[in-house]
């Protein structure tokens, strides 16, 4: 009689032990899924991506339930990708945003899922990590991205060759203006070097305000409508009517007529950043931080340098747009996406992975936070390696050689040092006339890249048939729904 007691009461104990287990939601009757993040690259072969990802998902498989796969797709893919994202088969859960599609763009089209409820659940240290810089993911109050970078703000200037400099016998300042750049210029000329390229076939004119630090985008890496930083920051312009585009345009004919940009660049299948990695071209546009610095040490075969166009040191809305992290609206499992973001921004381990890849292998330590890489191992055949796609609080990521351990409380006072912009917050929501952005960006793209490169020889007709050709697509509609919603922005910010 006493044994059907015990089996009894052994079969009680079994019970409530599944119960509980089914109402505390025990980690281990979750079902484990995998989530697909977006690596954006320049098409460089990796052998070791799969170690990394094992290393990754023995972090993240007990901690969050889920396994990590990285996808690498090169930057001028990335628009096509998010295409193909919109296949249930071929999605990504974790995308870059503002590299080459405009924050307002990727929310426009419905690529985005919206972030508000799933930061509040899932994502408890980004949201603090990241609390300042948060309004600037905003469109119509909704939070579309997080920044990939916590010490976004940065000055306009340019990358550029240390060892080419050597040979030819440049010194080059902290602050260089465009009269300095043409005096380099000429001496690389007669070394058979090219100062930079431009044009490769982009919509933007990505050196006008580097070049010309007093127009700036009104909100993000688009500069079809801006605000002038020595005006009242109200008042929403078409850039493209302004003298500095002009001066812009006949500059870059000046450089081309001179030699001192490839002729070649819309043909010859080579990125910018591709001809300056091979040191074909001297320079190359970036945005000046610590950060930038010391992350992109390690992608050259060669030592580089940087200098500023601008002493200004702000942070804007498109600084943040162009280096964010969303959620595609394809992912079926968005709250495991942002939990991974969240862990990602939480484990000094997890992202040193993902930012650095595996000790030993791609890199060794100098220190308790430097790094280089092993012997007969450097840019050319490391098996892993992040190039445009950030990952982590940079305070916890190991630095590359010849950083050194000042790095941290150098970035820190950077951060502390910056100003905010005066619209700062402020997207422009183009779904009101996003037709008429398609057929702008449509003329940017026939116009611009010509120009860009400085082939045109009669830049002012140029000029005229490309702002005709915007106001027949339609620019005014969108400059004016700009005014429209900045107003409104500024209101709201004085109520």
């Amino acid at each position: 009689m006493k044994k059907p007691c015990r089996l009894a009461l052994l079969s009680v104990l079994l019970c409530a032990c599944l119960l509980s287990a089914i109402v505390t939601g025990s980690a281990e009757s979750e079902p484990v899924c995998e989530i697909v993040i977006e690596n954006l690259t320049l098409g460089e072969s990796m052998p070791d991506l799969h170690a990394v990802e094992e290393a990754v998902n023995a972090i993240t498989l007990p901690a969050i339930h889920c396994t990590v796969r990285i996808e690498n797709v090169h930057i001028a893919d990335h628009v096509r990708r998010m295409e193909l994202n919109r296949v249930p088969e071929n999605r990504l859960d974790i995308v870059n945003t503002g590299r080459t599609m405009s924050l307002s763009q990727m929310a426009a089209e419905g690529i985005l899922y919206p972030l508000d409820d799933l930061l509040a659940q899932y994502g408890p240290v980004l949201r603090e990590k990241a609390a300042a810089l948060l309004p600037g993911c905003r469109i119509n109050g909704s939070l579309y991205c997080v920044p990939s970078n916590l010490y976004v703000s940065a000055q306009p200037g340019f990358l550029y060759n240390e060892e080419l400099a050597a040979a030819c016998g440049l010194v080059l300042e902290e602050q260089m203006t465009i009269e300095d750049l043409e005096r380099i210029a000429e001496i690389l000329a007669s070394r058979g070097v090219y100062l930079l390229a431009q044009g490769n076939t982009s919509d933007t004119p990505i050196l006008l305000g580097i070049l010309y630090p007093s127009v700036v985008p009104v909100d993000s890496n688009s500069y079809v409508n801006g605000v002038f930083r020595d005006g009242s920051w109200t008042e929403v312009v078409n850039v493209f009517e302004t003298e500095q585009y002009l001066d812009y345009c006949r500059m870059l004919r000046r450089w081309q007529a001179k030699g001192w940009m490839p002729g070649d660049t819309l043909v010859s299948g080579l990125s910018i950043q591709q001809m300056f990695q091979r040191g074909q071209v001297f320079m190359n546009w970036i945005a000046v931080s610590p950060v930038d610095l010391a992350i992109q040490r390690k992608n050259y075969p060669f030592e580089i340098g940087m200098f500023v166009t601008s002493s200004e040191h702000m942070l804007t809305t498109g600084q943040i747009h162009s280096s964010g992290w969303g959620v595609s609206a394809e992912s079926a499992h968005p709250e495991k996406a942002v939990e991974l973001l969240n862990l990602i921004y939480d484990n000094a381990e997890l992202a040193n992975l993902l930012m650095n890849g595996i000790e030993g292998r791609d890199y060794v330590k100098l220190s308790e936070h430097i790094i280089t890489y092993p012997e007969g191992v450097d840019a050319s055949n490391v098996g892993y390696r992040r190039r445009f796609s950030g990952f982590g609080d940079y305070m916890d990521v190991y630095q590359w050689y010849p950083a050194d351990e000042s790095f941290y409380e150098e970035l820190r006072r950077f951060s502390e040092s910056q100003t905010i912009s005066p619209v700062f917050g402020y997207t422009f929501d183009i779904s009101p006339v996003a037709d008429a952005c398609d057929a702008v960006s449509a003329v940017l793209t026939e116009y611009l890249p010509p120009l860009e490169s400085g082939l045109i020889e009669d830049v002012d007709e140029a000029v005229r048939n490309l702002n005709e050709a915007l106001r027949l697509a339609g620019i005014d509609r969108i400059i004016a729904e700009n005014q429209r919603q900045l107003e409104l922005w500024y209101r709201d910010q004085k109520a």
